[in-house]
């Protein structure tokens, strides 16, 4: 059975976890700003000189702790998971603040990058939680933020091969995926979707079960038994069958719209256990199945996936579900890039603190999701049931906006359902600057951020407008 789910469960209840009303009002405050207003601006988004001080003091304040506001998210999304198929992605990005280096104070949660000796970054490493079925963002399970110290060994120094896994960065997998079993135990199913970053042996064999599953693409061909090469036995399958996508421009990946041609081969396999790991308690072989997603026409960088997963894979169907589970990493993706360039810039902020950044990073995910679900929903047949993104009274201004925002001719119509999502996406899209033809493509983040912005104040002006004809 299904929980329900409002448009307050996005919404966080900080009551009881900072011990301390005011502070919990105060976050609230904050948190109800930064999901209307999208900013890594303290001073922009706050009203007086007395509250951006206000705000400054929360997020500086050691007894707000980045865990205080972790476990009200998760705990939040633990109340509605119950008997839901769900899909769990995985990934880490960087956030890097070096060109704000001469400003950021030392010692405050802040190392290395991946790319330079520079000390000014951290890492984040959520655990994004989407329903199965519709794609629909439910909220995280798991928010890790770390950072690399400044003179940390490499590799070679490590011995990195023989260490053991928790000692390792790339623990961080095995570790957001235990940490969200638990969050998601009422759940009926939960599949964990990973790049190639995620394709551990250990935990293929520490994590997987009947109830918890993996979507994780090869990072690398491995070693099977019988002396089999994994990815030349997928490779000699018989094809199991085609599908075609559309492909839109991209060009940060030099990618251009196109439509592919997709062909898919899957073969079952027992992966053996590599060398460096025998003798620690980890089984001889794991048996996995491994689908090759490969774009058949001859382009310039042509899709080819090697996926491995747990999922039982008998026909065409089978695989191309397993294939559309991690095409979902998109998501996870579109969240990085509102965090960061396309929305709330928190590379740009200027918070002196590398703790109080991570803070406010963590309280950005959360109000981010809205807009998420808005840019799922213009991807997906529906998206997520309308009253689960937005309350009465918007559904309402909704309504009143997009009788005066549709066009006369049907290509400016909108044309979805009105108790989905979609059709709000679209409403947003036109306040946000959209003209609404399809041919003009989907309304983008920028779009959606700016329409949810209007909204925003419109609904803030009808309630000043009533509070004032009530005095």
């Amino acid at each position: 059975m299904e929980s329900l789910i409002t448009p307050q469960a996005f919404f966080p209840d900080y009551s009881g976890f900072l011990g301390d009303k005011r502070l919990e009002r105060r976050a609230s405050s904050l948190f109800s700003i930064l999901s209307s207003t999208p900013s890594s601006s303290i001073q922009y988004i706050s009203s007086s000189r007395a509250e951006q001080k206000a705000y400054y003091r929360l997020l500086n304040n050691d007894k707000v702790s980045e865990d205080h506001l972790i476990n009200e998210a998760t705990s939040r999304l633990k109340k509605f998971v119950q008997g839901r198929d769900l899909l769990c992605i995985q990934d880490t990005s960087e956030i890097n603040l070096s060109s704000h280096k001469g400003r950021l104070k030392p010692d405050s949660g802040l190392g290395r990058s991946d790319n330079s000796e520079t000390a000014h970054c951290f890492k984040l490493h959520p655990s994004l939680v989407l329903d199965a079925a519709s794609f629909s963002p439910l909220g995280f399970s798991h928010i890790k933020l770390f950072h690399r110290p400044q003179e940390m060994p490499n590799r070679m120094q490590r011995v990195y091969k023989s260490q053991p896994i928790k000692e390792k960065e790339s623990y961080k997998w095995i570790e957001a995926c235990e940490e969200s079993k638990v969050i998601l135990d009422k759940a009926q199913r939960v599949t964990f979707v990973e790049d190639r970053e995620g394709d551990i042996f250990e935990q293929f064999a520490l994590i997987a079960n009947d109830k918890y599953h993996f979507v994780v693409r090869s990072r690398t061909t491995r070693r099977l038994a019988q002396n089999k090469d994994l990815y030349t036995e997928v490779d000699n399958q018989p094809i199991l069958g085609t599908y075609t996508i559309e492909l839109p421009t991209d060009r940060r990946k030099d990618q251009y719209k196109r439509t592919a041609t997709i062909e898919l081969r899957v073969c079952k396999c027992q992966i053996m256990c590599p060398s460096n790991l025998k003798n620690r308690g980890y089984p001889k072989t794991l048996e996995l199945s491994c689908i090759s997603a490969k774009e058949i026409e001859p382009t310039k960088k042509p899709i080819h996936w090697r996926l491995l997963t747990t999922h039982q894979i008998d026909d065409f169907q089978q695989a191309l579900q397993v294939v559309d589970y991690y095409s979902a990493r998109w998501y996870i993706e579109q969240l990085f890039r509102i965090l960061k360039k396309q929305g709330f810039g928190i590379e740009s902020t200027q918070l002196e603190s590398g703790w109080a950044i991570r803070k406010l990073v963590i309280m950005q995910m959360v109000a981010l999701l809205k807009i998420l679900q808005m840019n799922i929903a213009y991807a997906t047949d529906e998206g997520q049931p309308i009253e689960e993104v937005f309350d009465p009274d918007q559904i309402e201004v909704l309504k009143l906006i997009n009788t005066k925002l549709e066009g006369k001719t049907q290509k400016l119509k909108n044309n979805y359902i009105v108790g989905n999502t979609k059709w709000a996406a679209w409403v947003i899209g036109r306040m946000g600057g959209w003209k609404g033809y399809d041919s003009q493509g989907p309304p983008g983040v920028i779009t959606l951020i700016r329409g949810m912005e209007r909204l925003g104040y419109i609904m803030e002006g009808m309630k000043l407008a009533k509070d004032v004809g009530t005095q």
